[in-house]
């Protein structure tokens, strides 16, 4: 069986941190340009800005 606990850290190359600072930046113009959806049901906009929180959640821990 695959361990998926990790047990130690991985020092993070320098092509790895851009990579997620980019996937960041991006996410944060789309974050931003949510609230600016006009007549839109609050309920939906929090819904919109949770998946992406954890989309980037996951895109990150995805290539670490």
């Amino acid at each position: 069986m695959q361990n998926v606990f990790r047990k130690s850290y991985t020092e993070l190359s320098d092509d790895t941190k851009k990579r997620i600072e980019q996937i960041k930046d991006d996410a944060q113009k789309l974050y931003e340009s949510i609230d600016w959806a006009v007549n839109a049901d609050p309920r939906m906009i929090a819904l919109a800005k949770t998946n992406l929180e954890q989309a980037v959640m996951w895109a990150v821990k995805a290539i670490t």
